[in-house]
């Protein structure tokens, strides 16, 4: 790998050396694809975010208050944690977070025209990106875990 690296390295200073309008023009181009792009990122994301934050609103309009939902991303697929009050919460809201699994589904689903989220041999799967929790969830979870690593310790 780092033999790659010193040739790689080697080879642009030789280009530099010989060829320096043509590789400050092809820089200075990358530069400016980068920088003319960014707007359409943000506005991508941030049409992406509006899409889901209506989704949660939809799918949880019956309740009287709608869960948070934290939105990030895992190895470049989105991710997301719905985070009800209480357990009770959780579970009463078990319609609605299938019906908010499919509006998911939905938003990311890939156009035929477009690559999509994923690889073609692993898309975008709604059930893998999102997770529901409640609080009090996390102590829950290390308790049992807990109680279970004594038990095998008997």
């Amino acid at each position: 790998m780092l033999g790659v690296v010193v040739m790689a390295g080697t080879c642009f200073v030789w280009a530099v050396r010989h060829f320096p309008i043509e590789v400050g023009a092809g820089v200075l181009f990358i530069v400016a694809v980068l920088f003319l792009n960014a707007p359409n990122v943000r506005l991508k994301q941030a049409l992406i975010r509006a899409s889901v934050d209506d989704a949660l609103h939809r799918a949880y309009a019956a309740l009287p208050m709608p869960p948070k939902l934290v939105m990030s991303s895992s190895y470049g697929f989105p991710a997301f944690e719905v985070s009800f009050e209480s357990k009770r919460d959780m579970e009463a809201a078990a319609t609605c977070n299938a019906a908010f699994k499919e509006e998911i589904a939905v938003i990311f689903k890939s156009p035929s025209w477009h690559k999509g989220w994923g690889p073609f041999f692993r898309p975008f799967s709604a059930d893998q990106a999102i997770f529901f929790t409640y609080d009090g969830y996390l102590e829950e979870l290390e308790a049992h875990f807990r109680e279970r690593n004594h038990s095998w310790k008997r």
